[in-house]
This record gives C-alpha cells, sequence and structure tokens, in this order.
C-alpha cells in the first residue's frame, strides 16, 4: 500500500499538502457536486458523495493551515470539532445539525439496503448553505491564496482539455 493512505495516517504539510491546493478540490468537487443535483435523480447519490468529500476537504484544508495536518478521516463532524479545538470559528450551532445530516452522504458510494440513505435535489440548498458558510470564515490567507492562483492550478498540475485524437489509450 502507498505510504501516504495507510489507514490511521496523519497528513502533513512536510509531505507536500496545501491548504489552497485542497480547497481547490473542495471547490471542484462541490461545484461538480451542484451539476449532479441539477440532472436527474439518478445522479443525486453521486452529488451527495461529491458534496460531503467538497466540505470534507475544506475541514482538512483550515486543519492543514492551523495545525499543520490533518488526519485521514471522512467524519465530517470529527474534522469540524477538530477545527474548532484548533482555534477555528466556521458555522453556528444550528448549522451543525446540517452538518452531521450531510456526514450521512458519505454513505452514498455504495448500497446499503438496510440502511438507506435519503437525497433529493432539495439537498443541495443546505449543501449551499455550509459551503458558503464555511468559506466565508475561512482563514484570510488562504482565501487570498486562492484568489491569486491560477484556476486551473490544482495538485501541481495544470488541467486542460486535450485535443481530439491525443488521448493516450492505457
Amino acid at each position: 500500500m502507498c505510504r501516504l493512505f495507510k489507514r490511521n495516517k496523519t497528513f502533513k504539510i512536510s509531505d507536500g499538502f496545501e491548504p489552497t491546493d485542497l480547497l481547490k478540490y473542495a471547490r471542484d468537487h462541490l461545484a461538480s457536486a451542484k451539476l449532479l443535483f441539477g440532472r436527474n435523480p439518478l445522479c443525486y447519490d453521486s452529488a451527495g458523495y461529491l458534496a460531503h468529500l467538497g466540505l470534507e476537504l475544506m475541514l482538512k484544508s483550515i486543519l492543514l493551515e492551523l495545525n499543520g495536518e490533518f488526519p485521514a478521516e471522512h467524519n465530517l463532524k470529527l474534522l469540524y470539532n477538530l477545527a474548532k479545538k484548533a482555534g477555528a470559528h466556521l458555522i453556528e450551532k444550528k448549522e451543525e445539525k446540517l452538518l452531521i445530516k450531510i456526514n450521512q452522504f458519505f454513505y452514498l458510494r455504495y448500497a446499503n439496503p438496510q440502511n438507506p440513505i435519503e437525497i433529493g435535489d432539495d439537498d443541495w440548498k443546505m449543501i449551499e448553505k455550509i459551503f458558503f458558510t464555511l468559506l466565508s470564515n475561512f482563514p484570510n490567507n488562504i482565501m487570498s491564496e486562492l484568489d491569486n492562483s491560477n484556476y486551473y492550478e490544482k495538485g501541481s498540475r495544470i488541467l486542460f482539455r486535450k485535443a481530439k485524437g491525443t488521448h493516450k489509450s492505457t
């Protein structure tokens, strides 16, 4: 198994992770979720899972900025509590209930007949509310870095469309 993805791992700035990169991934996952919520009910599971991942990465970005590291953890409530413990004020108490509801969307990646997760297009409203609330309380230096970065540069690579016929087959 790759060293970066061992269980109970902590990811650190010294490993090359950057808060701004995590926020870029979060932004893009949430933008993709928004598109999927607007498409078709068949896409709602994927939309919810991507929305969860986007919010997860936002919280990890804050933890990376405040603590220099973040855990290999997917639980939004736990990540939020760690961010609060580190001194971040991100959302109000009433919004924490929304975060707990969104937290269950992690389980949309697999069918679970014993405990099915309900999701619909109206769930986007609460996801967007949490996203904008988190974003408005993000550390200023991360937001400044994001504003001054190349929009299409992410994770030490440049995003672009390849010309037709130039894709390599595997």
